[in-house]
């Protein structure tokens, strides 16, 4: 990325390129989807790190075929 984007738990929050002033979240890797709870424009960085925590700490838990389960959530 650039000087301008910040790294916040595998998600970017960098300037939108039309609204400067505006931050957006996009994925650290290639050809990621936001959800859509992510696919705002946020006046800062505070804000978007915020509702990556709130949407990291809702995920819901992933059940593997044999019973065991992954929390697919941030770090509680």
């Amino acid at each position: 990325m650039n000087e301008y984007s910040y790294e916040y738990k595998n998600y970017y929050i960098k300037p939108h390129k039309d609204h400067p002033h505006c931050y957006i979240i996009v994925t650290t890797g290639k050809g990621g989807k936001i959800p859509d709870c992510l696919s705002g424009m946020y006046t800062t960085r505070t804000l978007a790190k915020s509702e990556i925590d709130v949407y990291l700490n809702t995920k819901p838990i992933k059940e593997k075929d044999n019973g065991e389960t992954i929390s697919t959530g941030g770090s509680k």
